[in-house]
């Protein structure tokens, strides 16, 4: 079954619904950053999280998601659009904890820390809202976010089910938000509906989106977006030659003398761009006019 992003409206319930399905995708970024079991459980949730954020966005405004903790993952970042794309890294790859893997995912992040959603307005404009992190889950401090920092009333769930050897069985997310003038009897019924299992019976059963939305809030739905979601990187040779530039004149010459090229690699999807001596010579030449 491919990754999907599916939002619409349940509007007998009064509520508007995201659903994101990141299986592929996170085994993708699971292998290009070589992660640890923990550590990929961790990044595969916050992928789905960015996508049900940036579900939301009007047309195609990105969303960041940045998670900053004192735990051994010490953070991650994910970049998600509302088109499907996403991308993310951890600070620490080699995290894992045996036993249960959802407290493993939880000893991960630590006693501190705080979850930023950074949403991009248009026009240059950005909202950020920040949140500490209580649950020290994705899903829990995440709908905190929503609540604390946007007053949407909001339920959030995000579930990891194995199959077979594969930790990575089954990765997706639902967000449920209460519609403006609806009561929100619905909503509570399904955050009931959440904490009682339904999600995670629907994910590990592999149940489509419409039928995942379903099990958790019922209703007829009404489908504004069914996306194929994939992971994305906008890297380029221009911009590992921008990253370079952002050393100054100075900073490259030293790098001319020391190592004759630069190598930069991205830190999403792990391509690695090399800048040779030539190509940094003109650098360095290009930002001395510039200082003229």
């Amino acid at each position: 079954m491919s990754d999907r992003l599916v939002r619409g409206l349940l509007g007998p319930e009064g509520l508007r619904a995201s659903f994101a399905r990141v299986t592929e995708t996170a085994r993708t970024a699971r292998a290009l950053h070589e992660l640890y079991p923990t550590a990929a459980r961790l990044l595969s949730e916050s992928l789905a999280a960015g996508l049900l954020v940036a579900s939301l966005q009007k047309d195609h405004a990105r969303v960041n998601l940045k998670l900053e903790c004192d735990g051994p993952l010490r953070g991650l970042f994910v970049d998600a659009s509302p088109d499907g794309g996403v991308r993310g890294y951890v600070r620490s790859p080699q995290v894992q904890f045996v036993g249960d893997p959802a407290a493993g995912a939880v000893a991960a992040l630590g006693g501190a820390g705080f979850l930023s959603v950074i949403r991009d307005l248009g026009g240059g404009k950005f909202y950020r809202g920040q949140v500490e992190l209580r649950t020290r889950t994705v899903a829990g401090d995440l709908e905190r976010y929503f609540t604390e920092s946007e007053q949407t009333a909001t339920a959030v769930a995000i579930e990891v089910a194995p199959r077979g050897d594969e930790p990575l069985g089954g990765v997706a997310g639902l967000l449920l938000q209460r519609l403006p003038g609806a009561d929100g009897a619905a909503l509570e019924r399904a955050r009931a509906r959440l904490q009682a299992g339904a999600l995670r019976e629907a994910v590990a059963a592999g149940a489509g989106a419409q039928q995942a939305i379903a099990a958790v809030a019922g209703g007829a739905f009404e489908l504004l977006a069914d996306l194929e979601v994939a992971y994305r990187c906008g890297c380029s040779s221009e911009r590992a030659r921008l990253a370079v530039s952002a050393l100054g004149r100075e900073g490259i010459r030293e790098v001319l003398g020391a190592e004759g090229s630069a190598t930069v690699t991205c830190e999403f999807c792990r391509k690695r761009y090399v800048i040779g001596e030539d190509e940094l010579r003109e650098l360095a030449r290009q930002l001395e006019e510039q200082e003229r």
